[in-house]
């Protein structure tokens, strides 16, 4: 009598990670080559407008914004009135009381220490001025 061997073949479950990390580290690669041509920029012309500049448009909408500058002299710049920075941050609530700006703009002159822009900026925030902008003169 003859017995049959019985070979069981076993499957085998695992997963070979060799293609997936390859797949990966070239994807890793990529992005890193491609990720800071995207933060440039891309040197489109934009189109100027034909009637009227963007100041004089906003200037007949209802202005939903305020300016704020920092002039050298370390003084805060409102509505064309000059405050120290201990006088501002007082009077600050008083002085936008009326106009609840959705954005904040500050113009800062070129001199002015960052140290200042940064303390304005964290006593907007503090107020509850999420949204502010740094104006900035085009070339």
């Amino acid at each position: 009598m003859i017995r049959a061997i019985e070979t069981k073949k076993k499957i085998v479950s695992e997963i070979n990670i060799t293609p997936l990390v390859d797949t990966l580290l070239v994807l890793l690669i990529i992005f890193m080559v491609t990720a800071p041509a995207m933060t440039r920029s891309i040197g489109i012309q934009l189109p100027k407008p034909k009637h009227g500049s963007a100041a004089e448009r906003v200037s007949q909408e209802k202005k939903n914004f305020a300016v704020i500058g920092i002039n050298t002299k370390k003084q805060f710049i409102f509505e064309k009135i000059e405050y120290s920075p201990k006088d501002f941050f007082q009077k600050f609530p008083m002085l936008i009381e009326g106009l609840e700006p959705e954005k904040i703009f500050l113009h800062a002159d070129k001199q002015v220490v960052y140290e200042q822009i940064i303390e304005l900026m964290t006593f907007l925030q503090s107020q509850g001025h999420e949204k502010i902008g740094l104006v900035f003169q085009e070339k």
